[in-house]
């Protein structure tokens, strides 16, 4: 156990645990408290803001994990314009495209912005191998969304804007505490690069955008394809069945990054990338009984019946999920051991993964939620394939070198 423990990716899980635990109770707390048309709106502002604020930073983040840049001002100053982009354009989106109200628009715009920001001062705390602090900052949106839930309880307002607007507020305040910290730390630190790569930022920004699109597609194409409840009905298979998914693609990312850029020989790399492959397949394989055992106790006693996950849909959620895993596990390989023509070829293959999902939805969509979401699911293993074909070279042993050596 303690071995086990050892690994930042498990410790890195355990945190991602307790940020999804955060994100599910909040979900079934309002899945059962909000009307269903409300709640649907809560699950589209919530992944447009999800979308819009990994989107933000233009990439400054993946940049801001490969290279030594200095936290100063002239960084900040760098990341606000991008970031207030990404937040316009999301609520355009969801004014023009979903028929929100300015007044949505308005906290979809400060999430996106204000979610970007920090998200760059959490990269540079994971740069520095600093999980605990990182962690805390970029998983506390999911606790806010807890504290929203439960205010909705305590005033018993049936309306979408009070969680959406607790939710808003959660960003800015992670976003000044990170900068802060930062700031105020940088003169202690030996001086750092202050030179943008803005096309491997780019390259960066577009794999990020692609990915997340493909977390959020469902979501987004659901209420064009389907009836509105199904969206609803997806928001509570998310929290119920796809969280552990979601936790374990979450913890891969974050501390195999950063260990595989460290990492000095092929030898360190393929031993790395067995020892975590190994232990979250066995909590995927453990993890996916459990969410077979629980999810109809959870519908019947947590839901009071309200919503039937059927057995299709588990399964569905299942087979996405380690779609998902699997993309983790390559795209950290590419962001830290691919060059920036790898990295740009990249981007561009998996925004083509990303076709490929939308034409699976639709074409799956013919066989209701299940269909759409494993129409998606193919996307998300395309993705997953050509990012390896990417970056296994890294990986290859010299030919003087046996495999057990690995």
């Amino acid at each position: 156990m303690k071995r086990l423990w050892s690994s930042p990716t498990l410790r890195s899980m355990v945190v991602y645990g307790a940020s999804g635990l955060g994100f599910s109770g909040a979900n079934i707390i309002l899945a059962r408290y909000l009307p269903t048309q409300q709640y649907a709106l809560f699950t589209l502002v919530i992944a447009l803001g999800n979308l819009g604020y990994t989107l933000a930073p233009a990439g400054l983040d993946g940049v801001v994990n490969r290279r030594q840049l200095e936290a100063g001002p002239s960084l900040l100053a760098r990341v606000i314009p991008p970031a207030a982009l990404a937040g316009l354009a999301m609520a355009a989106i969801g004014i023009a495209a979903y028929g929100m109200s300015p007044a949505m628009g308005a906290m979809l715009f400060v999430s996106s912005a204000g979610g970007g920001v920090m998200l760059v001062a959490g990269a540079k705390f994971q740069s520095e191998r600093r999980y605990g602090v990182s962690l805390a900052l970029m998983q506390s949106p999911n606790i806010v969304l807890l504290l929203a839930a439960l205010a909705v309880v305590a005033t018993q307002d049936r309306q979408a804007w009070l969680p959406v607007l607790i939710s808003t507020a959660g960003f800015v305040a992670a976003a000044t505490y990170g900068w802060r910290v930062l700031l105020a730390e940088r003169h202690g630190k030996p001086e750092g690069k202050t030179l943008i790569h803005w096309r491997e930022a780019l390259a960066f920004a577009g794999i990020n955008a692609s990915g997340l699109l493909l977390i959020q597609l469902e979501r987004l194409l659901i209420p064009h394809v389907l009836p509105l409840a199904d969206l609803a009905v997806y928001g509570v298979l998310g929290a119920i069945a796809g969280s552990l998914f979601r936790v374990l693609q979450m913890g891969v990312g974050f501390s195999l990054l950063p260990r595989l850029r460290a990492a000095t020989t092929v030898g360190e790399r393929r031993r790395l990338i067995a020892h975590e492959a190994k232990l979250v397949g066995g909590i995927v394989v453990l993890g996916s009984a459990v969410i077979w055992l629980l999810t109809p106790l959870v519908e019947r006693w947590l839901l009071d019946g309200k919503y039937h996950l059927a057995g299709s849909l588990v399964l569905a959620a299942i087979f996405s999920g380690v779609t998902k895993i699997a993309n983790a596990f390559t795209k950290a390989a590419a962001s830290a051991l691919a060059d920036p023509r790898e990295l740009a070829l990249v981007n561009i293959l998996g925004w083509a993964s990303v076709g490929v999902a939308v034409a699976g939805a639709f074409v799956g969509a013919r066989w209701g939620l299940a269909g759409l979401i494993y129409g998606v699911g193919f996307g998300w293993l395309l993705r997953a394939i050509v990012a390896f074909a990417m970056v296994v070279r890294h990986l290859r042993l010299p030919v003087s070198v046996p495999a057990t050596a690995a």
